[in-house]
Parts: structure tokens; sequence; C-alpha cells
């Protein structure tokens, strides 16, 4: 603002610090009100710009956070703004958070129809809302389409899968450890994200001795 008042001149990357200073903080309407002091500037929006006030409804969490990412998403193809993995990603993100898995797939078969390849990120993300559920069944067709795409699964996709096992009714104990057998064999690292949930997956016991067997 004292830029403004000076009378110097900004640009999209001055406007989108603005923005992502905002988007750290999870303000959703802070972020907005920046964007259109940029487009009232005469300063197109870019994917950046974009990408920054939907990284601020992530952080701001909620239902509504995951319905105004989406809304941005469509604003920025609306101006003619070229959509990458980064913005697709960032609102599967703010759907996932949210809990929304249904939007989260929905913005996920967005982005393939595009043509854009998702990167493990964008799996990751969308995983999460059905992990959550439980859906053990949903995830593990996630993890066939990402290796069928040659993204190989991180710590984020581990503790996606095992935390479906661990909330599934029943609880996948069998196929949790196989997973987790799979993924260390494979050169993964268990963080301790990935411990707590084979600890829900299998219990303390049965952890322990998995880690002192693999690790």
């Amino acid at each position: 603002e004292q830029m403004l008042q000076d009378g110097l001149a900004p640009n999209v990357v001055t406007f989108s610090a603005m923005i992502d200073a905002c988007a750290k903080c999870g303000n959703v309407v802070r972020a907005e009100v920046w964007h259109e002091k940029m487009i009232a500037c005469g300063i197109a929006p870019n994917a950046h710009s974009y990408s920054a006030i939907i990284n601020a409804c992530t952080k701001a969490g909620g239902e509504g956070g995951a319905e105004i990412a989406e809304q941005w998403l469509d604003r920025s193809e609306n101006a003619g703004v070229e959509s990458d993995v980064v913005i697709y990603s960032a609102v599967i993100d703010a759907c996932g958070k949210a809990g929304d898995a249904e939007r989260a797939l929905r913005v996920f078969q967005r982005m393939r129809a595009k043509g854009l390849k998702p990167h493990i990120v964008a799996y990751a993300a969308l995983a999460r809302p059905f992990a959550y559920r439980g859906d053990w069944i949903k995830v593990e067709s996630i993890r066939q389409s990402m290796a069928a795409d040659g993204v190989a699964m991180n710590e984020f996709f581990l503790y996606a899968q095992l935390l479906a096992y661990a909330v599934a009714r029943p609880r996948q104990h069998d196929r949790a450890e196989q997973c987790f057998r799979d993924a260390l064999s494979a050169g993964m690292v268990a963080n301790d994200h990935v411990v707590g949930a084979l600890v829900r997956a299998v219990g303390r016991g049965r952890c322990v001795e998995l880690m002192n067997e693999l690790c």
C-alpha cells in the first residue's frame, strides 16, 4: 500500500508476494482483496497469483475452503490462464483437508482431461480424504493409477494408505503390513507419521516387531 501511495508501479510479482503472505495466514479475504487491487491496477493475474489464492483456501480449511478453491480454479481458466499441475494439486489439497473426497476426485479428473500428468503431490492429496473415511479400496485404486503413470510412492502416500487400512472397519491389518513391507523393500523410510499410521493399523506390538525386522 505504501508503494502505491508513493506512486511506484507494482507488477504481478509484487502483488503475488502480497497474496502469498495472506495465504500463509489462511486469510482468504485479504488474498482476494489484493487480487482485485492487482486487476484494478491493470495487471493481469498469472498462474502463480491464482495458485496463491487457492493456497489461502487450503490453509483456511473447512468445506467452504474447498468450494472457494474450485471457484478460483474456474476463474483462472475463464481468464485464459494456463492452469498447471501445481494449481490443480492445490485445489485437490484444499478438498482433501476439507474431507471432500468427491470434489477432490472431480478436480483430479478435470486435470487429467486437460492432458496434465499428475505428480505424487496430486496423488497423495487425492488419496487423503478417502483414507480419512477408511476407503482402502479407493486408495488402492489410486495407487494402481499412480503406478500406471510411472509415479513412485512417497511417505505422504504411504501414510494415507496405511491410514485407510487403520480407519477401515473391519481394520485391514494384513494389507497394512504387506503395504509397509513393500514400501520399505522399495527403499522408503518410515517417518513418525508412517509409524503412527502403522500402529493404528496393526497394533503397537506388531508394529514394534515389524520395525525391528525391517528397519
